[in-house]
């Protein structure tokens, strides 16, 4: 996942860090500073998207019949360390078919990728209502 998750201007180092990180360069230790070496270290273990996929079955009514259905829910978490404590990230998730469970009838369809973007700071409080809000 090349795209860079914005939501504010990043400084110099932070897209240094990503580019250097996304090149995957070798580097001995002891060339660089170690303040350096650990945001490096971080992104290398923490940034990446990671998939998940669940299946379900369900019944549902159609002219007095019980009919049944199965869909695939695909999932999407973006994670992406951007260096200097700033955290980003992503969430998409959508269905393989269109039922009364994924589709609300006010024009959402399941089938459409619902994509949510955040980004959170180390060492910043930050309202977990206001978050959940935004994850839900």
């Amino acid at each position: 996942y090349k795209r860079l998750l914005l939501s504010q201007m990043l400084s110099l180092r932070s897209l240094c860090l990503l580019k250097v990180s996304s090149l995957k360069l070798s580097y001995q230790a002891d060339e660089v500073p170690n303040t350096v070496v650990a945001e490096l270290k971080k992104m290398q273990l923490f940034n990446g998207n990671f998939y998940g996929q669940e299946g379900y079955v369900f019944l549902e009514n159609i002219l007095g019949l019980g009919v049944e259905h199965q869909a695939l829910k695909g999932h999407v978490l973006t994670i992406q360390y951007q260096g200097e404590g700033t955290w980003a990230f992503g969430i998409c998730h959508r269905c393989d078919s269109c039922s009364f469970r994924t589709c609300d009838g006010e024009g959402r369809c399941g089938k459409k990728p619902e994509k949510l973007q955040f980004v959170l700071k180390e060492e910043k409080t930050c309202d977990s209502e206001a978050v959940l809000a935004i994850v839900r």
